[in-house]
């Protein structure tokens, strides 16, 4: 499609009037002075010396409004041309019959043909050979009833290259009325980049997530499963003591250890089939309750646990944070603290689950950076930022250790882990 060479019949027409309608005017005037019966002379000079100045300034009036028009047009090509070439897209624009009549350049570079190769080209050459067909009938749906809409909304479109390779492409379709009828405007835009950079996007929230899970099970086995270990290690070394002061308590020893074991196979089995300890039952009272009595005889130490009466029931994900961090809390107790007494406390505190673990041992100063085999605190403090929870604790050397974990009003409430 061409602007100009549309406007050239017009303005042809008015190169041919500006000619014609003078010549008519002269005739016109020769016959009426002929009736006059004058010589012959006369009828030719009175003619002349009546037209010429008017024939002269319709000529000129007509051949100007002929260049002003025609500059103008030729602006507008411009102009047109100027948008079509600077767009970021490819455009191709074809007729009702499917041919290509015009494209910019960056068709050229995104199809690989020519300008001179593309112009005339039928439209279904730029689409896959096993949609060519269907692409006809969706044409001709298209001619039928043309308005500005993307194609092939929710498809995966492709179009094809001159050497026959195939792009992931994105495309919207505008109707243009034309003096040569309806002509099709395309809009193609290669997003073989774009879906390479979604793609890796993917992967890498993929394996961030991976890795976040990774981490989830490392926790849960340090908390759990390597707790678990520890404490029969520390029942077999009491063991080793009394098979030499007191034979008669290493079988309930023995027994007990064994008991142990299989309580940390059961949790293995667990990971592996269901990632949840079995020691969690689903409800958070429950299972500190549990946590306690097994924490006090594993150490020996006194431990207490005290139960608000307005919590009730409470399961769901946070709950699990919680135990966890219970877990891991006793877990330092009897590794670190040295404390002869302990105190976990559950509670309800504005809204939400106040959970809070307190002991009389030995303290340290938080402000002093802990060695890498102390991850007790950072396991905990990240179980918080999971749980949605605000982690605060107080301790100093000789005055023992408070944990206290303050998860908000979305902990769920009667809901099986």
């Amino acid at each position: 499609m061409n602007p100009m060479r549309a406007a050239e019949l017009p303005l042809r027409g008015l190169q041919l009037l500006a000619i014609a309608g003078p010549l008519a005017y002269i005739a016109a005037l020769l016959t009426a002075v002929a009736l006059l019966e004058l010589p012959a002379w006369a009828l030719i000079a009175g003619g002349i010396a009546v037209s010429a100045p008017a024939v002269a300034v319709f000529a000129a009036f007509v051949f100007g409004l002929v260049a002003r028009t025609r500059e103008e047009l030729v602006r507008r090509e411009r102009r047109f041309r100027g948008l079509l070439e600077s767009a970021p897209d490819a455009i191709v624009i074809a007729d009702r019959a499917g041919t290509i009549v015009m494209v910019n350049e960056q068709a050229e570079r995104v199809f690989g043909y020519g300008r001179g190769e593309l112009i005339g080209l039928a439209i279904e050459d730029l689409v896959p050979d096993d949609v060519r067909q269907r692409h006809v009938a969706h044409r001709a749906s298209f001619a039928a009833t043309p308005s500005v809409r993307p194609m092939g909304v929710g498809l995966d479109l492709r179009a094809r290259r001159k050497d026959g390779s195939l792009f992931p492409a994105e495309i919207s379709l505008s109707p243009i009325e034309s003096d040569e009828g309806l002509l099709v405007t395309s809009v193609v835009r290669d997003v073989t980049e774009r879906r390479r950079v979604e793609e890796e996007r993917e992967r890498l929230l993929a394996e961030r997530e991976a890795e976040r899970e990774r981490q989830r099970i490392g926790m849960d086995l340090h908390d759990g499963i390597i707790q678990s270990i520890y404490a029969v290690g520390l029942n077999l070394e009491e063991v080793a003591v009394d098979v030499r002061e007191d034979p008669d308590a290493v079988e309930a020893r023995i027994d007990k250890a064994i008991e142990q074991l299989n309580d940390t196979i059961r949790d293995i089995r667990s990971y592996i089939f269901e990632l949840r300890p079995t020691r969690f039952s689903g409800d958070l009272s429950d299972s500190l309750q549990a946590l306690v009595q097994e924490f006090r005889v594993n150490s020996l130490v006194d431990v207490t646990l005290e139960v608000d009466q307005d919590v009730g029931s409470v399961g769901g994900e946070q709950a699990t944070a919680l135990f966890h961090i219970a877990q891991e809390a006793l877990t330092n107790v009897r590794k670190h603290a040295r404390a002869t007494a302990v105190t976990v406390r559950l509670g309800r505190e504005d809204g939400g689950i106040c959970l809070e673990v307190r002991d009389n041992g030995a303290g340290f100063d938080p402000s002093v950076e802990r060695a890498d085999g102390h991850r007790g605190l950072r396991n905990i403090a990240s179980r918080a930022r999971a749980a949605g929870a605000t982690l605060r604790v107080e301790s100093k050397p000789g005055e023992g250790t408070l944990v206290r974990v303050q998860a908000p009003e979305s902990v769920e409430t009667g809901a099986a882990s």
